[in-house]
């Protein structure tokens, strides 16, 4: 998952306690549930970016060191 995926992911699990918290203290917000439906496009966006953004992810940035005593 990318970034983006990641940034859904914890959007929508929010977004959910948020609205628990809402219907537990009986307030209505107009149109939040619009934000399910932005949580999902960020993640399908994510999803199709994704082959562009892994073609920079050439791994020279990772440095793995093994050391044997």
């Amino acid at each position: 998952m990318n970034s983006f995926q990641v940034i859904a992911i914890f959007g929508i699990i929010f977004s959910l306690v948020a609205h628990v918290i809402l219907w537990i203290l009986d307030k209505k917000v107009e149109h939040f549930v619009y934000l399910y439906p932005t949580w999902v496009a960020v993640f399908i966006g994510g999803m199709l970016i994704n082959p562009y953004l892994s073609k920079y992810d050439d791994d020279h940035h990772h440095h793995h060191h093994d050391h044997q005593h």
